[in-house]
């Protein structure tokens, strides 16, 4: 009976993630919009960004050139001020403006940081992008986000990251294998789906959303301003080719460091979504341990355990398709370590299901070199900073 169970579970899983790859491949199409208007660019910032000439090489050549750029910190003393300052001479076709936000004992650093670059609008700053020091967007990035605002068919418009390991190893496989699936599942309109890694805003949206209420004592900017948008009947939508790429080199430590954080932030804001990933996740681990339990006396175990390795397989082989689509093809040897660790069976649930029980204890939530309390609200109560040298993942 376990063995039926089991199979039943796991396979269903795999048949699913399979199904789901497909139809995001499906339906990805690499857009061609070619727009004339005022894109301003706001970019939260902290620590030594050892990425930001790759991420503003970037911004030069999009097809929809940036009007100007705001980056933000959150004092002088923050190695990402004169990291900025040094560099941003190098890019004048950016039209950089580096801001210092202040420290706030009310909120996160990143919502200090984007409620001072909000600040800092003009009357001529149509369209408002924000975005995450680590992505590394393609050229067709900035127009895919504003073209449907300039065309009136949506008020936010944002997509998801496409994780790409820069270096070899287990956590970065394991964090692309988890990721890459959670950026191909459909954004569901009801789960109020905003990520800010990649958000492009109207100027009437912003005034809606009423930013420093809606934030103004919340760790996360994103998962608020999708609840504020709901609430207030604008028209989100979310576009396959925005998966900006986001280079993994962090240690497995690290890795595991952001997720649980990742899933701190969902079950304070997103509480019924961290239920449903907990249960998939954790259903999925507990079916393939019991298929590998039974699998030297079951021949139906020891089928189900090969059908859900092949599954994976497939699944990695779409996933790796989109990649290439994307602009981010993958090295020979990523492609065999991703088919290694599916047929492996257990990695990948185990250090999921990690990640989401591990966020169950939402505070304190460690943030860079800043550790916050919150109450049960997502609320901030304390904030407590370290030295910029112990800065976290």
């Amino acid at each position: 009976m376990i063995e039926w169970i089991g199979a039943t579970v796991a396979v269903f899983y795999s048949l699913w993630a399979v199904a789901l790859a497909l139809l995001f491949a499906a339906r990805l199409q690499i857009p061609m919009d070619r727009l004339s208007v005022r894109a301003t660019l706001i970019l939260p910032a902290t620590g030594h960004l050892p990425g930001l000439e790759d991420l503003l090489t970037a911004l030069t050549v999009q097809s929809l050139p940036p009007f100007r750029m705001i980056i933000v910190v959150e004092s002088r003393e923050d190695p990402a001020y004169e990291r900025v300052a040094a560099i941003a001479g190098r890019y004048p076709q950016l039209n950089i403006t580096l801001v210092v936000a202040g420290l706030s004992p009310l909120r996160s650093q990143k919502c200090t940081n984007l409620l001072a670059a909000l600040a800092q609008l003009e009357a001529d700053d149509a369209y408002i992008v924000l975005l995450d020091a680590d992505i590394r967007p393609q050229p067709w990035w900035l127009s895919s986000l504003v073209a449907p605002l300039a065309a009136g068919r949506a008020d936010l418009v944002n997509g998801y990251r496409w994780p790409v390991p820069a270096i070899l190893s287990p956590g970065t496989v394991l964090a692309a294998a988890i990721d890459r699936a959670v950026a191909v599942l459909p954004r569901v309109t009801q789960s109020r789906p905003i990520w800010g890694g990649s958000l492009a805003v109207t100027r009437h949206a912003i005034e809606i959303l009423d930013l420093p209420s809606t934030i103004g004592r919340t760790l996360t900017e994103d998962l608020p301003i999708g609840d504020r948008a709901a609430e207030s009947g604008l028209r989100v939508l979310t576009r396959r080719t925005i998966r900006p790429l986001t280079p993994l080199d962090s240690s497995i430590r690290d890795l595991w460091r952001f997720g649980r954080r990742q899933y701190q932030l969902i079950r304070l804001y997103r509480r019924g979504l961290w239920r449903f990933a907990a249960f998939v996740v954790t259903t999925d681990l507990l079916a393939r341990i019991a298929l590998l339990s039974a699998m030297a006396a079951s021949g139906l175990a020891l089928a189900a355990i090969l059908t859900v390795a092949a599954l994976g397989s497939i699944a990695a082989e779409v996933r790796i398709a989109i990649g290439s689509k994307l602009d981010a093809a993958d090295r020979m040897s990523f492609r065999l370590a991703q088919h290694l660790l599916v047929w492996a069976i257990l990695p990948v649930p185990v250090f999921h299901a990690s990640m989401i029980w591990g966020g169950f204890v939402t505070s304190p939530v460690v943030w860079r070199h800043i550790h916050y309390v919150v109450d049960r609200t997502g609320r901030v109560i304390e904030v407590s900073r370290r030295p910029y040298s112990d800065q976290q993942v």
